[in-house]
C-alpha cells in the first residue's frame, strides 16, 4: 500500500457527538476556473443534456471538453469526468452498445488529483469510492472519516450527507443515524447557504414537523426549488392542497398547480435551476 496516495490518507475518525462546526463554502476555499476551461466545461455540461436520448449525445465531444478542462485543473470538470468513468454510459436504444467505456484507474486518479488540490468535493466522492467498494475495499469506518473531512472543508454533498445522519432523536448504527440536532442543523444550514437543494426540503421539512414554524419551513422548501429540489416542489405542491399546509391562506390550487409543473421539469432535468422563482411564483404575504 502506496501510503503517499491520496485514498490512503485517512482522517480522523468520524465523531458524530461532536459539540462544534465551523461552516466553510466550497467556492470560497478552491481555486478560480480558469477561463477558456470553464467555457469548456459549460459546453460540455450543455451537450450533456437529458434533452437528448443518451444516444443521440456527442459522447467524444463530451469527453473531449471536459478532459481539455480537466487538463486546467478545473475541478468541476475532474470530477464530472471522473464520474463518466466510474460508471460508465450504455445506449438505451442497444443495451450493448458502450458509449462511454468504463475507466476505473481514470476516475481514481482524477479524484485524487483533484485532493491533492484541497478539493472538498474529491474528497467526499472518496468516501463514496469507500462506501460502494470503488477501487478500495468497503469500509464504513473510512467512509465516513472522508465524508467528515469533506464536509469540515466545505463539501455541500457532505455537510447534507452528515447533517441528515444526525438529525435524529435516538443513535441507531445500523442505520447510520445518530442524535446530534444542534449539530445536523448547522451542517444543514451550511449546505443551505450554499444552494443545497437536499438540505433546503430537509429544513423545510424540519421546521414544519419538528420545529413547527410554517414561515420558516415554507421558506427552505420555496428556496429549494430555486435550487433544483425537485423534492422541495413535489412537498409544496401537496401543502397547498390540503386545509393544515404550508399555505397561510389555506387551499390554493394555483399555486398547488404552478408547484407541480416545477415538479415535472425537475423530474425530466434535474439540472435546472429557478433563481428568478420569485418574480413568476412569489411567497404569498
Amino acid at each position: 500500500m502506496d501510503n503517499n496516495l491520496p485514498r490512503n490518507l485517512i482522517p480522523p475518525l468520524f465523531f458524530p457527538h461532536r459539540t462544534e462546526f465551523i461552516c466553510k463554502h466550497e467556492l470560497a476555499v478552491t481555486p478560480a476556473f480558469d477561463p477558456e476551461a470553464e467555457q469548456w466545461f459549460q459546453q460540455a455540461v450543455a451537450l450533456d443534456t437529458p434533452d437528448l436520448w443518451k444516444d443521440d449525445r456527442d459522447w467524444p465531444q463530451i469527453l473531449a471538453l471536459y478532459t481539455k478542462a480537466a487538463e486546467r485543473k478545473h475541478w468541476k470538470a475532474m470530477n464530472n469526468l471522473a464520474t463518466l468513468y466510474q460508471t460508465g454510459v450504455w445506449g438505451l436504444a442497444e443495451p450493448d452498445d458502450i458509449l462511454v467505456p468504463r475507466n476505473a484507474r481514470a476516475a481514481m486518479a482524477l479524484t485524487e488529483e483533484a485532493m491533492r488540490m484541497g478539493i472538498p468535493l474529491a474528497y467526499a466522492v472518496m468516501g463514496n469510492y469507500y462506501a460502494d467498494n470503488f477501487i478500495v475495499e468497503q469500509d464504513a469506518t473510512t467512509a465516513w472519516a472522508f465524508w467528515q473531512q469533506a464536509a469540515e472543508m466545505g463539501s455541500s454533498y457532505a455537510q447534507f450527507t452528515i447533517g441528515h445522519s444526525l438529525n435524529t432523536g435516538y443513535d441507531d448504527l445500523e442505520r447510520n443515524q445518530w442524535s446530534n440536532v444542534p449539530i445536523a442543523l448547522k451542517m444543514l444550514e451550511c449546505a443551505f447557504s450554499q444552494g443545497n437543494s437536499d438540505a433546503a426540503e430537509a429544513l423545510g421539512i424540519e421546521y414544519k414537523l419538528f420545529q413547527h414554524d410554517k414561515p420558516r419551513a415554507l421558506h427552505y422548501l420555496h428556496e429549494g426549488v430555486k435550487f433544483g429540489g425537485g423534492g422541495s416542489a413535489m412537498y409544496l405542491r401537496g401543502e397547498f392542497d390540503k386545509h393544515d399546509g404550508l399555505s397561510p391562506n389555506g387551499i390554493d390550487p394555483l399555486r398547488s398547480a404552478r408547484y407541480q409543473v416545477f415538479s415535472d421539469a425537475l423530474g425530466r432535468n434535474r439540472d435546472l435551476r429557478f433563481p428568478n422563482l420569485d418574480q413568476v411564483l412569489p411567497l404569498p404575504p
